[in-house]
């Protein structure tokens, strides 16, 4: 899931999707965040997708604010990441 969460970040950052196939890849992503890590193993899978997939992409942010303001909202990820979160709500409030 690393490497596939690495390149996945990687095509949004390089914008090398756009439009439709755009907000497709950025909701995968916030699905796979929204899975919380500590309820199986397989949620957890996901959620590292999303986390290595976020860290790519994360220069982009300021792009999405209503995005940032869905992935600020996650209990999890805000509980276990508040410098990330803390990170992305600077952004938007930039």
């Amino acid at each position: 899931m690393r490497i596939t969460g690495i390149l996945f970040g990687l095509l949004i950052k390089e914008q090398l999707v756009s439009s439709i196939t755009l907000g497709i890849a950025l909701r995968y992503v916030l699905e796979a965040l929204r899975k919380s890590p500590s309820q199986s193993p397989q949620s957890g899978k996901m959620f590292r997708f999303g986390m290595f997939a976020l860290e790519q992409f994360k220069e982009r942010l300021h792009e999405w604010p209503q995005y940032c303001s869905h992935i600020v909202q996650i209990p999890h990820l805000r509980d276990g990441y508040a410098a990330l979160v803390g990170e992305i709500e600077d952004v938007t409030t930039e």
